[in-house]
């Protein structure tokens, strides 16, 4: 793997040489990603682990700002080679002034790294307060039943509090993006996760074409700023995500006495990163 990236790192600067920054970028996001799906692989055995979570299911925050970071990071590289290429050459006062690296983060496209970075920290912490509850025994059986026929194996399952979590990380899956989290609503569509995923999904995507656009025009005197996202996409994720952890600190399960139920003790020192 350390020869392909370091390949895909002198192809990119060969592109950039020559002043193929698009698919420049596009390779240098790739790699960026390609190198992400190797950490998880060590990591936890699964090509997607770095979407998986300490429930051994797969986390829509960690999908969301894994991808802004891959996406902006993967600009900021690509923009960054091509200015110290031709810093040498080039006139651009803002490239004497600030040097080929002072490339200006928008205002925007901060508020909306926070915002991520809310709901990455902010869910593991609302999670955690219901994993101290107990569920009751026949909510358990309930949801287990209706999970079971939509293709889990009960022995697969099991519940830690009120949260529903996989005893196999081989068991994650895309679908646990889209489903609720406590026993209440595991078998469920989670509407808020649903409307969350499409705004961070079309976002992205066109804050890519905004990228490509970029890339594609080329810039003979070099880059000295990404482009800004516009304050009212900001205002609409930041909507999204109010929503998503509103919905996940809503109660969705009964609490009762203490039950031999199915709990996760055999994960309970799973090492795997907070959830999300």
């Amino acid at each position: 793997m350390k020869v392909i990236f370091v390949s895909a790192v002198i192809v990119a600067g060969i592109l950039i040489s020559i002043n193929a920054l698009l698919p420049a970028w596009c390779l240098v996001f790739i790699s960026l990603t390609a190198f992400t799906s190797v950490c998880g692989q060590v990591v936890t055995g699964r090509k997607l682990g770095a979407l998986i979570d300490d429930r051994n299911v797969m986390s829509l925050s960690r999908f969301q700002i894994i991808l802004w970071t891959l996406l902006i990071l993967s600009a900021y590289l690509t923009a960054a080679l091509h200015n110290i290429s031709i810093a040498p050459n080039s006139l651009a006062e803002t490239l004497q002034t600030n040097g080929p690296l002072g490339i200006s983060i928008q205002e925007e496209l901060w508020w909306l790294m926070g915002i991520a970075t809310t709901s990455l920290v902010g869910s593991p912490l609302i999670l955690n307060e219901k994993a101290t509850k107990t569920a009751t025994l026949a909510e358990i059986k309930t949801t287990f039943k209706l999970l079971e026929n939509q293709g889990d194996q009960e022995n697969t399952l099991a519940t830690k509090g009120h949260i529903v979590v996989n005893i196999d990380i081989s068991r994650a899956r895309w679908s646990d993006i889209f489903t609720g989290e406590e026993v209440g609503n595991a078998a469920h569509l989670d509407v808020a996760r649903l409307q969350m995923f499409f705004f961070t999904l079309i976002a992205a995507f066109a804050y890519a074409v905004m990228l490509g656009n970029m890339f594609s025009g080329g810039a003979t005197q070099g880059f000295t700023s990404l482009p800004p996202l516009d304050q009212s996409m900001i205002a609409l994720i930041a909507i999204s995500h109010t929503g998503y952890l509103t919905a996940k600190a809503v109660p969705r399960s009964q609490t009762g006495a203490a039950q031999p139920a199915p709990q996760a003790a055999t994960v309970a020192s799973d090492e795997h990163p907070a959830m999300g």
